[in-house]
């Protein structure tokens, strides 16, 4: 079984996981005073999370994980970088952006990404130097302009700290672009950047698991990803993220006061 084929494979059991347990409506809360109960997990990323490191473990014993539930170590050799279930919030109230994202990274550099949105059955995958794909079909991003552009976003665990500050970059990239869509699922976000549905994304307060394999089929479809700054993304320390279709993407950054 190759890389890419393990991680579409755990990506699939981790949705038959989550669809055995069907709907959830109760969560813990991390703890994590400044995100307060905004960051929930539940039994379907819990149950999801056993699923994907049960192959991995199986299938490669000597890679690392780090995964979001279960914790893990950064290291400078191979290792899978896992969320079970990105946008818990949209699962417990029945909004349909899920998805689980799983990543292959040797240190910093990327090598596969999958995403497997939950409801629609989507699978997008990415490997370094071989294209991004949906379902078997090359993804391109697009080519529309910052004005003709629709842009995603998403809201910092921190916001009661950092709601003032967030508001006023939406606002400047609202005056700029044709709309602003706010998912709830970052890896979704990145893959709909990848397939040419949105034009950007931009985000902060994130953790590895939440982009690093969406990040992937960004740029295997042609676009750019970097920090607010510009500078490449470090997978394990990164704070902010803007993905784009390359064309708009130091408009962004400038917009964003990066």
């Amino acid at each position: 079984m190759t890389d890419l084929e393990l991680a579409i494979a755990s990506a699939a059991a981790a949705a038959d996981a989550i669809a055995d347990i069907g709907s959830v409506t109760t969560a813990q809360f991390k703890d994590c005073e400044a995100r307060g109960d905004v960051d929930p997990v539940t039994a379907a990323d819990e149950a999801a999370e056993r699923a994907i490191l049960g192959l991995l473990l199986q299938h490669r014993p000597d890679d690392n994980i780090v995964a979001e539930e279960s914790g893990g170590t950064f290291v400078s050799g191979r290792q899978w970088i896992v969320d079970p279930l990105d946008g818990t919030v949209n699962f417990l109230h029945g909004v349909p952006s899920v998805a689980v994202s799983i990543a292959l990274y040797e240190g910093q550099s990327p090598l596969v990404g999958v995403v497997h949105e939950i409801f629609s059955g989507e699978v997008f995958t990415a490997t370094t130097g071989g294209g991004a794909f949906l379902d078997g079909q090359q993804l391109h991003v697009s080519d529309r302009a910052l004005g003709h552009s629709l842009i995603a976003t998403g809201f910092p665990y921190d916001r009661q700290a950092r709601a003032a500050e967030y508001a006023t970059g939406m606002g400047a990239v609202l005056a700029k672009v044709r709309g602003i869509r706010r998912m709830g699922a970052s890896a979704v976000d990145l893959a709909y950047v990848a397939a040419g549905r949105f034009d950007g994304f931009w985000h902060s307060d994130l953790g590895p698991w939440d982009v690093a394999a969406g990040a992937l089929l960004v740029t295997e479809a042609g676009g750019s990803v970097t920090g607010y700054s510009g500078l490449p993304l470090d997978i394990e320390t990164f704070d902010s993220i803007i993905a784009t279709n390359s064309r708009i993407h130091s408009d962004l950054q400038s917009i964003l006061g990066a």
